[in-house]
């Protein structure tokens, strides 16, 4: 019997005493004792409500996995185990090992040959008050105050940058090895914060399986002692541990020939209007194609003004990208969005790397004339890009226009002005539509968005207008200056209320402060 090294890397709890019991049982178990086996239980120190990062944990941790390889000289087999966030941790800590060519991993990445997770995050939290009566709250502080935005939480609420990257690599590296570990999720039958839906990523591969655990909840799963047939629930996680490893090596899965197409709507605008007509038109050209018809609510131009209210559905898309990836890691992704879907599109680009499509087609785009797609393009995030322009697009051409007047730089006018930053073959711009913002989306015209979206012909209207008219033009030059005036004028008028009107100053300001707090919070969450 060759050297084993166990890591075990526990709950956000911390208490590696409630795993005393169980490691005991494990140590008796062939291969899995003295002098044959090493157990390393591993703390943290991560707390939901103070900053942090999941990734900084992770990395610690393989850099003790590393620190442990080196001082014993190597292993065997190493088998990694993680509870609840301990099960992010130690499955992120795996893919920094992996990182790099073949050649350049860790050594340790190579000997890895079990993974077992106890009711993981693997999806992360949604905000959901059936899931924790705390978690809405807890993630719109995190989302809203900019002192919350990096406690550790945010990392591990669904569509997080955090938890989306590691989705994604871990799909693409585990479905690249010829020998990946085994893979056991655990999950407690009276689990309330993990349900069997959240581990696609694990559940797909050859090699991964997800076992529930009976009359066991979130905490308590890997305490025998609580269990009502203690010896019973020993000797089903036991079989994670012992259970044959696949000897030949394991196909890739997924489908090279799948292509799945997201269309994202905008402001004023739901999936059962331009998004249902685009799923139709493909449907009948290509009926293999499937057409994530995404859609996150109504969405108004007041909501979409605000910074936290306008970033608050990025979390959304890249969580259908990688739940889509899951379920079919060779296919290939097309972007069809309009208005605020875009500013969705090119911030999750940003944030998420591995997010990646070949075609990408923008109507009344809002992201700034200068967004980096030539970036996005080197880092093979995009291939092809099309963007539609129309000549009276107000929310494109005065809205974003006087928003990025008020210093707001990650909105902008390209839906009107284009991008400037690239040029080359790689991206095409159609212009201009002669109507309003969602001139680009007419029922006449979406056959040919289509057509760019499923084969990569760029067709247009004909006799399109070069430049839109010169009043509107005037107006869109205006609106940044015009903005700076609404807010000084508005400032100026709060001010006049609270030092003139009928009642004290203090109760002007509180009032004040209570109109502008509950104008923000129907924005928000209504």
């Amino acid at each position: 019997m060759g050297s084993r090294l166990v890591v075990v890397v526990p709950s956000i709890a911390n208490d590696l005493t409630q795993w005393a019991e169980l490691v005991d049982r494990l140590k008796t178990l062939d291969g899995y004792g003295e002098p044959d086996c090493r157990w390393e239980l591993m703390s943290h120190d991560a707390a939901w409500f103070r900053r942090g990062s999941l990734r900084q944990q992770a990395s610690t941790i393989a850099a003790r996995i590393h620190q442990s390889w080196v001082a014993n000289g190597g292993y065997d087999e190493i088998v990694l185990v993680g509870h609840s966030v301990g099960g992010l941790i130690v499955r992120q800590a795996y893919l920094l090992a992996l990182a790099g060519e073949p050649g350049e991993r860790n050594p340790w990445a190579g000997k890895v040959n079990r993974v077992v997770l106890f009711a993981s995050l693997n999806r992360g939290l949604p905000a959901r008050f059936e899931r924790r009566w705390w978690l809405p709250a807890a993630a719109w502080f995190a989302r809203v105050l900019p002192f919350t935005r990096h406690w550790l939480i945010h990392d591990v609420l669904r569509g997080s940058a955090f938890i989306t990257n590691l989705r994604i690599t871990w799909v693409r590296e585990i479905n690249g090895l010829a020998h990946p570990p085994n893979l056991v999720q655990f999950l407690g039958s009276e689990d309330g914060l993990v349900t069997g839906d959240d581990s696609s990523d694990v559940r797909q591969f050859p090699t991964g399986r997800q076992q529930i655990i009976p009359d066991a909840t979130h905490g308590n799963l890997i305490r025998l002692s609580v269990a009502p047939a203690p010896d019973e629930r020993f000797r089903l996680i036991a079989t994670a541990f012992t259970e044959p490893l696949r000897e030949d090596p394991v196909p890739e899965i997924g489908d090279a020939g799948k292509t799945v197409v997201i269309a994202l709507h905008g402001i004023r605008a739901g999936n059962t209007t331009w998004v249902r007509d685009v799923e139709d038109e493909i449907g009948s050209r290509n009926s293999d194609v499937e057409v994530v018809g995404a859609s996150y609510g109504r969405f108004s131009a007041g909501k979409f003004a605000l910074p936290v209210t306008r970033r608050r559905f990025l979390g959304w898309l890249e969580d259908t990208y990688a739940e889509r990836l899951a379920l079919n890691p060779k296919a290939t992704f097309h972007f069809i969005g309009h208005s605020n879907g875009t500013y969705l599109l090119g911030h999750s680009l940003q944030k998420i790397p591995g997010m990646r499509f070949e075609r990408v087609l923008l109507a009344g785009s809002v992201l700034p004339v200068g967004y980096d797609w030539r970036g996005r393009r080197e880092a093979g995030q995009v291939r092809r890009i099309r963007n539609d322009r129309a000549a009276r697009d107000i929310p494109v051409g005065v809205l974003c226009a006087g928003l990025r007047g008020l210093g707001m730089r990650d909105v902008g006018t390209a839906g009107v002005d284009g991008f400037h930053e690239w040029d080359d073959d790689a991206k095409s711009e159609v212009y201009y539509y002669p109507g309003g913002h969602s001139d680009a989306l007419n029922a006449g015209n979406l056959p040919r968005l289509v057509t760019f979206v499923l084969d990569g012909t760029v067709l247009k209207q004909d006799a399109l207008p070069r430049t839109p008219s010169a009043g509107f033009a005037f107006l869109s030059r205006a609106a940044p200056t015009l903005a700076r005036l609404l807010v000084i004028l508005g400032a100026a008028a709060i001010a006049a209320f609270v030092a003139l009107g009928p009642w004290s100053w203090p109760i002007h300001l509180a009032l004040v402060a209570a109109i502008l707090l509950a104008g923000f919070l129907v924005l928000d969450l209504i």
